[in-house]
């Protein structure tokens, strides 16, 4: 089974949630890099793993890095429109500042 980076978010490979503290991704990414490092593990795509892990890990615990991760990933879902509430709500919010409405 290949990995397919773009439907695994970061957080979702290091298996902690969005929310997560420095200190939790530090210890998730411990984990998974003990678990799929080359030398130990004996699955096919276990170096391709490791890569990712690695990235994911240098771009969260960069807090820089990671607020432009997560901006990316809401830009993200607004594309696929994952979040078609939150739009609407701001095409309403813009609407009301809009110069051709006059109340």
């Amino acid at each position: 089974m290949k990995i397919d980076e773009h439907k695994k978010t970061y957080y979702a490979l290091l298996g902690v949630t969005a929310r997560a503290t420095q200190d939790e991704i530090r210890l998730a990414y411990r984990r998974k890099a003990r678990e799929f490092h080359p030398d130990v593990c004996n699955r096919f795509d276990a170096e391709e793993m490791f890569k990712l892990l690695n990235r994911a890990y240098s771009t969260l615990k960069d807090e820089t890095k990671r607020r432009e991760y997560n901006e990316f990933l809401m830009a993200e879902m607004f594309q696929k429109e994952v979040v078609e509430t939150s739009k609407r709500h701001i095409r309403e919010f813009r609407g009301a500042f809009d110069s051709n409405n006059k109340d």
